[in-house]
């Protein structure tokens, strides 16, 4: 079981234009993650595709595109230190259950921290709950001092977590989720980033939902193949 659980992990981080150590740590944290909770590891996966289109669609250039697909797949790490109980309740979080939860963004940054590779990624752990009217969490920054990858990826996991089933409900419909995204743009989602979304086809966000391809990511730079780690 283990050996075909990294196996999975190596090939998702297998186009990364990184060095070998630097794969080996992605490697590693993935791995814990995926043994935390396979059910945000997956989650992770699937964010990274739509955080990557919807950056294209936003003019990221290569360096923020590569930072982002870093910042998206270990936006959750830092719900390693989450309780079981927490975590995997089937319900409604509690006040101090839900300021538990909401600790995640610093434990990511902490996690991450003296990785310099992930510094830029590191950011987007930290912020990736901002909210563009300065409601979210930790920091309650507003506007444009939450970097727009962080902006983007904060859409992209909306969308995701939305239409993916949870133990506390069911999966949203595209419809039921697309409304939602209007109905915060210009309070908690940066409107640009919601308008961006509009301009894929449905077609293709309803794949992404379905969880097709989530090994395939947009090509935003010259990858090199057949590193190992």
């Amino acid at each position: 079981m283990r050996g075909a659980g990294t196996g999975e992990v190596k090939e998702v981080i297998s186009h990364l234009d990184q060095s070998d150590v630097e794969r080996a740590m992605l490697k590693s944290l993935l791995v814990a993650l995926k043994t935390r909770d396979a059910d945000t590891y997956d989650h992770s996966k699937r964010t990274v595709k739509i955080s990557l289109l919807l950056g294209q669609k936003c003019g990221l250039n290569q360096r923020e595109m590569r930072s982002l697909e870093l910042g998206a797949l270990l936006h959750d790490i830092g719900k390693i230190g989450v309780p079981d109980n927490v975590l995997r309740k089937p319900g409604k979080l509690n006040d101090s259950e839900w300021a538990m939860m909401r600790r995640h963004p610093r434990l990511g940054q902490e996690i991450l921290r003296g990785l310099s590779f992930l510094d830029d990624a590191r950011t987007i752990v930290a912020q990736h709950h901002e909210r563009w009217d300065g409601t979210g969490y930790p920091l309650g920054l507003r506007g444009e001092e939450i970097s727009l990858s962080a902006r983007v990826l904060f859409v992209a996991d909306a969308f995701d977590a939305m239409t993916s089933d949870r133990v506390y409900r069911q999966a949203k419909s595209y419809d039921e989720a697309i409304a939602e995204l209007d109905s915060c743009s210009g309070t908690h989602f940066d409107p640009q980033v919601v308008a961006a979304f509009h301009r894929f086809p449905r077609r293709e966000w309803e794949r992404l939902a379905r969880g097709k391809n989530l090994f395939i990511v947009p090509d935003y730079q010259d990858r090199r193949r057949g590193h190992s780690s």
